[in-house]
């Protein structure tokens, strides 16, 4: 009898050591914010390492919850946070800018690369109508997109007045490239399809000056007036 209690002994001695280093691990921040506090629906959590940080911490509230990650200067450096619109990861420079996030979007995914200031040079992201992909200045402003639909691929390039300089359409019959005027009307356009090639030049106010085509019976060339009557023709 005094051997069982002796091992009973001991194993409650080993049980009480595990729950010490367990306790030393994982200490709650505050009465107010602890998961032990008198408001079970909101805490917070921080797992110690051994010199004594904080590397990792555990957020939850009634309506979000989050895990955070620590570097030695007690800077966060990359999150994962869930709320009613859905779950973010995160990662983010020294002082505190997101580098890097993923997230959800009416059910869709994105994801967004930025500079050290947190602001955002590049984008991909999936809609409804396809993927989107976005090239930004150090403004954060728009300078190229891509575009993919179910009719073929969609490539835009902006200038700084985020008015469209160029613009590329690939579909089941050929492609078109439109050169565009500074403030976004259409100048030339280069289209091919199944059987001919075309090459508009418009003037001013979008009128057609200059057409060349080429088909099965031959080149065609049409040169317009202001109006856009054809004043020349050639085949």
């Amino acid at each position: 009898m005094s051997e069982t209690l002796l091992e009973l002994r001991e194993e409650i001695a080993e049980l009480r050591r595990k729950v010490d280093r367990l306790t030393g691990l994982i200490d709650p921040s505050s009465s107010e914010n602890s998961g032990t506090a008198t408001s079970p629906q909101s805490g917070t959590f921080s797992l110690h390492s051994p010199d004594g940080t904080s590397p990792i911490r555990i957020r939850a509230e009634n309506e979000s919850a989050g895990l955070y990650f620590y570097d030695k200067q007690n800077a966060c450096r990359g999150m994962i946070e869930i709320t009613e619109k859905g779950v973010r990861f995160s990662l983010l420079s020294p002082e505190g800018h997101p580098i890097v996030s993923m997230k959800g979007i009416d059910g869709h995914g994105q994801l967004c690369v930025a500079s050290p200031d947190g602001i955002a040079r590049a984008a991909i992201r999936s809609t409804k109508h396809g993927g989107v992909v976005k090239v930004l200045n150090a403004q954060g402003r728009p300078l190229g997109f891509l575009f993919g639909a179910e009719s073929g691929g969609v490539i835009e390039l902006n200038n700084q007045s985020h008015r469209t300089g160029v613009s590329l359409f690939a579909e089941d019959d050929g492609g078109m490239l439109r050169l565009h005027q500074g403030g976004g009307e259409v100048m030339a356009s280069i289209s091919a399809h199944d059987d001919s090639g075309l090459l508009t030049v418009f003037g001013t106010l979008g009128e057609q000056a200059v057409t060349l085509c080429a088909g099965e019976h031959g080149g065609h060339i049409l040169i317009c007036d202001v109006d856009g009557d054809v004043r020349t023709e050639l085949t």
